[in-house]
């Protein structure tokens, strides 16, 4: 299945211009620390949804010519609240950083059990609590990219795809913890 030009995301692909505009989107919240600490604090992807930074980046994709339709809008608000909560962008995939052992110890930042639970994940609303999660247990910091891409692709478990993005969150993830 291959992405139209006209859609966000496309996995494995850091430099496509959607995320340009997802880091510029991400860079303006610095000078607005009010709707930052919103999408921070929203617990819920309606709460995201009712934010005027995310009928922002909503905006800005369309009028950088991606289509993000009405059924996409809990993905772009989950990637809206997560990447608020981003504090410092770092190179590599999510799950390699969340199976990473924990400085100065052998367990992994993000144990074994809370990954599974994250990977199973059916509904965007229970993968958007997983990520909010495992985001603080990174100390805030993610690659935006990959964590926008990981969302935009995310389907349900039943759904067999050769791309789901839970394939290649387990194997970096196991790839870099300490078995």
């Amino acid at each position: 299945m291959s992405e139209k030009p006209d859609t966000p995301f496309p996995q494995r692909a850091p430099d496509h211009a959607s995320y340009a505009v997802l880091r510029t989107w991400w860079q303006g919240l610095e000078h607005d620390k009010g709707e930052r600490a919103a999408l921070r604090r929203a617990a819920r992807l309606t709460e995201v949804v009712l934010s005027p930074a995310f009928h922002r980046l909503l905006r800005e994709l369309r009028q950088s010519g991606y289509g993000v339709a009405e059924t996409r809008y809990p993905k772009l608000a989950a990637i809206a609240g997560l990447a608020a909560r981003v504090k410092a962008e770092v190179p590599g995939p999510l799950a390699k950083h969340m199976g990473s052992p924990k400085p100065g110890g052998n367990a992994p930042v993000v144990a074994e059990l809370r990954m599974r639970n994250l990977l199973a994940c059916d509904d965007v609303e229970a993968l958007y609590t997983q990520l909010r999660r495992a985001l603080a247990l990174l100390d805030d910091r993610a690659n935006l990219a990959d964590l926008a891409a990981l969302v935009w692709h995310w389907s349900p478990m039943d759904e067999k795809r050769t791309n789901d993005p839970r394939r290649q969150m387990a194997y970096d993830y196991y790839a870099a913890a300490p078995l």
